[in-house]
């Protein structure tokens, strides 16, 4: 295989299917930011690649590990702690989903969508941002503060010892709906302001809480008590610009 400039994006794609290996092999020999550096249809062989090349994406289809895809991730991440990882899923169940996420991917992306962007996400995760669809930002809500013990995630850091802050009351109203997976537009229609009004509170909100993405202020939510419901009664509601 011939070698790209180093200032590309190395890509190390683990599919299980010949046909998905051949399109992904087309899509990324012909981007001018992507490097394909080896491929494989076995998860034992995804392991010496990823130590042997450390990549900077690893594109891991979940059927490769049949339903041991969450020990894989673990040991992959273990085996190279500088590669991110892209679960690449024909699943159509966003537990798993979350599942998957929980296991330490940088993202999750469905096979269906485009090769548009794939190649986006992979950009994207390349930069230090995570990639994820909106069901499973819902999904991260209800598992952070539903009382089904089995779907509990705990907070990422020592909420005792961690400093909140300080938001608005119409912030936190917004951050609240923002963490239950509404789009900007979405909580506009709901709280009767412009959609611009959301997003610009929301860059206020991303810029006070350290994220820069709606999924990233979802994974902060346990360590703010004031997004939850309970917190938010007779909060100002702001007026459109």
């Amino acid at each position: 295989m011939i070698e790209h400039p180093d200032s590309k994006i190395r890509v190390l794609v683990a599919e299980s299917f010949e046909l998905v290996r051949l399109g992904l092999r087309s899509l990324f020999e012909n981007h001018t930011n992507i490097n394909l550096i080896a491929e494989t249809n076995k998860i034992k062989d995804l392991f010496n690649l990823a130590e042997q090349h450390k990549p900077d994406i690893i594109l891991m289809d979940l059927h490769l590990s049949g339903n041991n895809y969450v020990e894989h991730i673990a040991q992959l991440m273990r085996t190279c702690p500088q590669s991110k990882i892209l679960a690449f899923s024909d699943y159509n169940n966003e537990q798993t989903h979350l599942q998957t996420f929980r296991s330490g991917v940088a993202g999750v992306i469905r096979k269906g969508h485009s090769t548009d962007l794939l190649i986006k996400a992979i950009i994207a995760i390349h930069k230090g941002h995570l990639w994820f669809d909106r069901n499973i930002t819902k999904l991260l809500w209800q598992a952070q503060f539903d009382p089904d013990p089995a779907v509990e995630i705990k907070p990422r850091a020592d909420a005792s010892t961690f400093q909140q802050p300080r938001l608005s009351d119409s912030e936190r109203h917004i951050a609240h709906l923002a963490c239950k997976g509404l789009s900007a537009k979405e909580i506009g229609a709901q709280l009767s302001v412009t959609e611009k009004t959301v997003r610009n509170q929301l860059s206020i909100i991303y810029r006070k809480i350290g994220v820069k993405k709606q999924i990233e202020l979802c994974l902060k939510a346990p360590l703010y008590d004031y997004f939850k419901e309970s917190c938010l009664i007779g909060t100002f509601i702001p007026k459109n610009n």
